[in-house]
């Protein structure tokens, strides 16, 4: 029997493969966050419900073509893991929330790794915390040699 926080995630993560960002809205809280800890991880404040609205349907849009494949996952009770792997041609403009100025696309094809953890309480996700190799993306996308 799968536990229904494994669950949960596993649905948010297959909308997240399919580029979804309805159904992934769907499964969050109201009052959800995204920690996309980059940058000044602490200088930078999380992603309110309303702005993670904009902030995935910017990133399908860059990559139209993706594979999101998650790689190892580890459960408790009110807390998931996932360890995965993101591969995609940054074919459109990747901008706001993402980049501003917007990042113009590099027909390349990019690939780096991260780490979600994804908090869950009365059966939504209350906050993801995304940790990415940062210095990989950005020379994929050319933003730095």
């Amino acid at each position: 029997m799968t536990h229904p926080t494994l669950s949960l995630i596993s649905a948010y993560v297959a909308a997240l493969a399919a580029g979804d960002s309805a159904a992934m809205h769907d499964l969050r809280a109201a009052d959800f966050v995204l920690d996309w800890a980059h940058g000044d991880a602490f200088e930078d404040a999380p992603l309110s419900a309303e702005a993670t609205q904009s902030f995935w349907p910017a990133w399908f849009a860059a990559f139209p073509e993706m594979d999101y494949e998650v790689t190892r996952t580890v459960a408790a009770a009110d807390v998931v893991v996932t360890e995965w792997i993101f591969t995609g041609t940054h074919a459109r403009p990747l901008g706001p929330p993402v980049f501003d100025p917007p990042q113009p696309p590099g027909q390349r094809t990019i690939r780096f790794r991260g780490v979600s953890v994804y908090e869950v309480a009365n059966g939504r996700i209350q906050r993801e915390t995304t940790y990415l190799d940062l210095a990989t993306l950005m020379v994929e996308l050319g933003v730095t040699p």
